[in-house]
C-alpha cells in the first residue's frame, strides 16, 4: 500500500500527463508561476536583447473625418521568455497578459489608447509567447493627396531602447484579409521599421509605422 501511495505521487511528480484525475494545466500553470515576477524583464546574461515581433490586421474603418482617423484593427506581438520551458503535455497553455511580462509597446500618436477586452497570452513550451489584442486606434495625422488619404500609426517601447527590445515587423504591409468594406476603400498599406541614433547615445531607438493610403468609395448607379 505504502509503494503505491509512493509511486502515485512520484508520476504526478515527474509525470502529471498520465496520471488520471490530475489537472494538468493546474499543476503545470502553478509550476511555470511559483517564482515567476512578471515585473522582471526576460532578457539573460548570454542574450540581453528580446526580440519583439509585431504586426496589424485592419478590421474595420469606424470613422474618418478627412484629418482624424479611428480603426478597429488586432495588434499581433510574439516574443520569447525563457522562463516558459517545459517539455511535458499540454505543449501551449493560455494566460491572462496580467499575470505576465509583456513589452510595452504603445501606439505613439495616442499612447493612452485604451482596450475593452484583453484576451489570454499562447505561450508555447519553446517559451514563445503570442499575444493577439484587438483594439480601437485613433490618429489625426491623416494627409490627403489628390482623392486619396494617407494615415499613419508609428508604435514602438514607450520605455525600452533598442539594445533591450529589437522590434521587427512580421510583414511588409497591414493583413487585410480581415477588412469590412464600408465607405472607404484601402488603396495600399506599408510597414516600415525605422531605428533612430542620437548623438548623445550608442543605444539605437526602433519604432514600426504602419501606412494606411485609402480612397472614399463612389455610390449611386454609376460607380
Amino acid at each position: 500500500m505504502k509503494t503505491h501511495i509512493l509511486l502515485t505521487v512520484v508520476l504526478i511528480l515527474e509525470f502529471p500527463c498520465v496520471v488520471q484525475g490530475v489537472l494538468i494545466d493546474d499543476w503545470l500553470i502553478r509550476t511555470l508561476l511559483q517564482d515567476y515576477n512578471k515585473l522582471a524583464y526576460p532578457g539573460t546574461t548570454d542574450n540581453e536583447t528580446v526580440v519583439v515581433k509585431h504586426d496589424m490586421t485592419l478590421i474595420r474603418i469606424v470613422e474618418f473625418d478627412g484629418t482624424k482617423l479611428r480603426i478597429d484593427a488586432w495588434l499581433n506581438t510574439e516574443w520569447r521568455d525563457p522562463r516558459f520551458l517545459w517539455d511535458s503535455s499540454p505543449s501551449i497553455i493560455r494566460l491572462p497578459i496580467s499575470q505576465i511580462w509583456t513589452p510595452d509597446i504603445v501606439l505613439y500618436d495616442n499612447p493612452d489608447t485604451m482596450t475593452r477586452f484583453e484576451p489570454n497570452a499562447l505561450i508555447h513550451q519553446s517559451g514563445r509567447v503570442y499575444h493577439s489584442q484587438p483594439m480601437r486606434l485613433e490618429v489625426d495625422n491623416c494627409g490627403q493627396f489628390k482623392d486619396e488619404f494617407r494615415c499613419t500609426f508609428k508604435f514602438g517601447s514607450w520605455t525600452f531602447d533598442g539594445f533591450k527590445i529589437d522590434l521587427q515587423n512580421r510583414s511588409q504591409v497591414i493583413d487585410l484579409s480581415n477588412f469590412q468594406l464600408q465607405n472607404y476603400d484601402i488603396i495600399d498599406t506599408s510597414v516600415v521599421r525605422n531605428e533612430l541614433h542620437y548623438a548623445c547615445c550608442p543605444e539605437s531607438y526602433l519604432d514600426i509605422t504602419y501606412t494606411v493610403n485609402m480612397k472614399k468609395l463612389k455610390t449611386g448607379w454609376f460607380y
